[in-house]
């Protein structure tokens, strides 16, 4: 997991936006052929047909229709050879006539990227408006459409496929621009759109002005994506996004169903790492984001992304995953809530590197192996600052093998885990440099037989730097007489430095025969775990104490039963 995580930072970081996209030069444009009542030119819609466009789906180059370049710049002053597609030169010119732009139905062909101005509005007639890109683009991320430095952007209701074969192009690439919204898109071969700061910027971190405040803003803000598709982009050398915000304040994604394409959704305020932009101190730059109710099946990632602010994921559908379904990296302040994620290979809910205030709400998420994580922390350092998590309200299923929620790749600082109800799925929060670990109320069946080699229903262990773990109120049921080794609940510590102490209240379990274990494994003589056991109903399963320290543990027992072993 760690490999594919870091191949895939990698990847993303080094797709630098000055060399991502080529963007048409509309300096110096002249149009001929544009409406000249100028009333109607203001009121009424910009049709391509009326600048030249065939729409036939057929190649009608520049050369067709005249026999010099020097003939075609006079009707088309931004063509740069006779090579040029006639439906590409037509709504080009559509563009730059300054009024909106009606997409009437018909396939046009498009072989070059076409140029948007401040306020460029272009609708079509749903499916039957088709824009089919032709030029094969090996090794380059290319986009349909480009805007820089524009505001008021709007693509809507038309189709998109790419026909060339390149697979690596977006149909709208967006850089410093604001208040841009594509909806109602249809793309097949591509992805559907990329927002980046200014080219002067150079995608670097350290050179992007965020704050809209500041008269310095370089990066893209107000977009939004609505009810769009796209599809078979999974193929593509470069892993891309369905829809990609870098460097972006107030964004959404609503209504949006992405299928075989590496990435459904995906921010990036930074590189996540804490030695390259990910520092806990340090801003993060992609800001107040909402992915709503949006589908991405048969990918690498579902929805995720590198050092946001302030990102929601609601009500959205992933499945099958290669690699993650919904993942935090490096983000502060950000949530999946409502979310049914499933069958995602390193987990259907992660977080990575320093992420402070992330929580997953009320989300439904199956898996049918056991090696395929339900909840899973990933870190690859020790410190106790990295982050707090709460995992609330949630329904966690496994069919055919016990699943798991565990923290087996990475420290948290603060994790609380509350009324989750969780179906033949263990809870494994063990991890060097755990800290503060609440697990409240949360109801656990077991209709399979806990196995080796991790055969608790419950483990919490690792607590270091005078660790406090909670574990209140939980209910554990088997239907099924769970045999020893099995333990419900096992917990310890290896705390070298200072004392640990957990705090295990009103549990109930039952099919059982060991209801709860507690050890102390430190190695320090002047150090232990002290266990506070109160009012647990154990039914039929025993509590073991057993120590493998230098010093004895600690327990003390009131109300429980039954009585130790």
């Amino acid at each position: 997991m760690r490999q594919l995580k870091e191949s895939r930072r990698r990847l993303l970081a080094s797709l630098k936006a000055t060399a991502a996209f080529a963007v048409l030069s509309s300096a110096g444009m002249r149009i001929r052929g544009a409406p000249t009542n100028s009333r109607n030119a203001v009121r009424t819609p910009a049709v391509p047909a009326a600048f030249g466009a065939i729409a036939d789906g057929l190649s009608h180059p520049l050369s067709t229709r005249f026999a010099t370049l020097t003939a075609a710049r006079a009707v088309y002053p931004f063509a740069s050879g006779l090579h040029h597609e006639i439906d590409w030169c037509a709504i080009q010119a559509a563009i730059m006539s300054g009024t909106p732009v009606r997409l009437a139905a018909g396939h046009y062909r498009i072989d070059d990227t076409l140029a948007l101005r401040s306020g460029s509005t272009l609708v079509g007639a749903g499916d039957a408006t088709v824009l089919l890109w032709t030029k094969p683009v090996l090794g380059t991320i290319f986009s349909i459409f480009a805007a820089e430095r524009v505001t008021g952007v709007r693509l809507e209701n038309f189709s998109v496929v790419d026909s060339s074969g390149s697979m690596t192009g977006y149909v709208l690439a967006g850089y410093n621009v604001q208040h841009a919204s594509v909806a109602r898109l249809s793309a097949r071969g591509l992805a559907i759109a990329a927002f980046l700061p200014a080219r002067e910027a150079e995608d670097k971190y350290n050179r992007v002005t965020i704050e809209l405040s500041d008269a310095g803003f370089n990066g893209s803000a107000y977009l939004s994506v609505t009810g769009c598709t796209a599809e078979d982009v999974a193929e593509s050398p470069d892993a891309r996004a369905a829809v990609l915000f870098r460097y972006c304040v107030q964004w959404s994604v609503t209504d949006c169903s992405f299928a075989n394409i590496p990435f459904g959704v995906q921010w990036w305020g930074g590189d996540s790492d804490p030695a390259v932009d990910g520092g806990i101190g340090n801003r993060r730059k992609c800001i107040d984001g909402k992915v709503t109710n949006v589908k991405a099946v048969h990918c690498i990632a579902g929805v995720w992304g590198s050092m946001g602010d302030d990102v929601h994921v609601v009500r959205c559908e992933v499945d099958a995953a290669s690699d993650v379904g919904i993942d935090f990296e490096g983000c502060v302040d950000c949530s999946a809530s409502q979310n049914r994620v499933s069958h995602c290979k390193n987990g259907n809910l992660t977080i990575f590197w320093w992420n402070v205030g992330i929580s997953f709400v009320e989300n439904v998420s199956k898996q049918i192996r056991s090696d395929y994580p339900h909840v899973r922390v990933y870190n690859a350092a020790q410190d106790i600052r990295n982050r707090s998590l709460l995992v609330k309200s949630n329904r966690f299923s496994t069919e055919g093998a016990i699943g798991v929620v565990d923290t087996g790749s990475g420290c948290v600082e603060s994790l609380t885990f509350e009324g989750n109800e969780l179906l033949d799925t263990s809870i494994n929060f063990v991890a060097n440099n755990l800290r503060y670990v609440n697990v409240m109320r949360n109801r656990t069946v077991f209709t399979r037989l806990l196995l080796q080699p991790c055969c608790c229903a419950m483990q919490i262990g690792q607590l270091h730097n005078g660790g406090r773990a909670v574990v209140a109120e939980n209910t554990l049921v088997s239907t099924v007489e769970q045999i020893s080794p099995a333990i419900a609940i096992y917990l310890w510590s290896d705390d070298y430095n200072s004392d640990a102490e957990f705090t295990v209240v009103e549990n109930s379990i039952q099919g059982f025969r060991i209801g709860l274990t507690t050890d102390n494994f430190g190695r320090n003589p002047g150090k232990t775990s002290i266990f506070f056991i109160e009012n647990n109903r154990f039914g039929s399963g025993v509590y073991r104490k057993l120590d493998h320290g230098s010093r004895p543990s600690q327990s003390f027992l009131r109300g429980n039963t039954p009585l130790i072993d």
